[in-house]
């Protein structure tokens, strides 16, 4: 009696295994077929991309080959942009003579894993500098600078360049610098303090949030040290910090009315040690402006601000 229903179920099931082979293989057909108009399309943007239109195309490209191209393409990309800061850092060397020192491994292995892909031509002046200086002073510039150089873009590197443009430097003797800052000449007014000279609060975040200047933007330093008399007024033994100021080196001579011992702060933006770092290396702009709004402010402080040929001695 089972089996006639035996065979009848047997029956059903090689059609239902039949009917589940023939639909797996339409479904693997249209899988092949979209697969292949997935791969026809990416073969055809990058013959696009990376072949020139006159070429002439002998057969399918590979994508292997597609693969090797876009590499050779990328690479001889980034040996442009090392070849074109290398050649910048030693004109800017020129014939001088360079100290004979041991190459630090790590830091040469950091620049040009990140100058690599560095292709505009402001950006790659400021690298070319980097590289030079380290050449010619070893140790200059830091890894950690290098990290902050490398995630600036023209824009921001303009306005860093805008913002040193109207930077003190204090130095000492050996031009390392003390303190390195803008003065908040008239007042803090809620951090827009140097919107007058084009830079607003919104300019100050993006070049703290890029690590170039410090969060508290009413920090202060003391200079003092850049108080100087003139040479007959000077003390015996009276250390001497001039500050620089557009490249040029700066003294304050107080006026009579000036206290001998009173305290001068200078209020301001202050770079981060990476800012002073790129300091040296950025493109300065006249700011006449600023210069005489500068010396007013100073005046309100019983100080001239004088210019000077070079550093003064270190002792008077």
């Amino acid at each position: 009696m089972l089996a006639p229903w035996k065979a009848g179920q047997e029956a059903k099931a090689r059609l239902r295994t039949v009917e589940g082979e023939a639909e797996a293989q339409r479904i693997h057909a249209e899988g092949h077929a979209t697969s292949t108009q997935i791969i026809a399309a990416a073969q055809e943007e990058a013959r696009s991309t990376l072949i020139s239109p006159q070429a002439t195309l002998q057969g399918e490209v590979g994508i292997g080959e597609l693969i090797t191209q876009r590499i050779q393409f990328q690479e001889e990309k980034r040996q442009a942009n090392i070849g074109s800061v290398v050649r910048k850092a030693a004109s800017q060397l020129g014939d001088g003579e360079v100290q004979d020192h041991e190459v630090d491994h790590d830091w040469t292995a950091r620049y040009f894993a990140d100058v690599q892909d560095v292709s505009s031509e402001e950006l790659r002046n400021l690298w070319s500098r980097i590289l030079a200086g380290q050449v010619a002073r070893p140790g200059s510039t830091s890894i950690r600078t290098l990290s902050v150089l490398k995630n600036l873009n023209q824009d921001v590197a303009g306005l860093f360049a805008k913002l040193c443009s109207i930077c003190l430097f204090l130095r000492e003797y050996d031009l390392e610098i003390v303190d390195a800052r803008v003065p908040f000449i008239g007042g803090y007014r809620e951090g827009n303090a140097l919107q007058d000279y084009d830079i607003d609060y919104g300019s100050l975040n993006l070049l703290n949030e890029h690590g170039l200047i410090i969060s508290d933007y009413e920090s202060w330093g003391d200079y003092n040290a850049a108080i100087t008399p003139w040479p007959s007024e000077r003390e015996e033994g009276m250390w001497v910090f001039p500050f620089t100021f557009q490249d040029k080196y700066w003294i304050l001579i107080p006026m009579a009315e000036r206290s001998a011992d009173q305290e001068f702060r200078l209020d301001g933006v202050a770079l981060t040690m990476s800012g002073q770092e790129l300091s040296k290396v950025v493109t300065l702009s006249p700011n006449a402006i600023f210069v005489n709004d500068l010396k007013q402010f100073f005046c309100t402080r019983q100080l001239k601000m004088e210019q000077v040929d070079s550093l003064l001695p270190r002792k008077a």
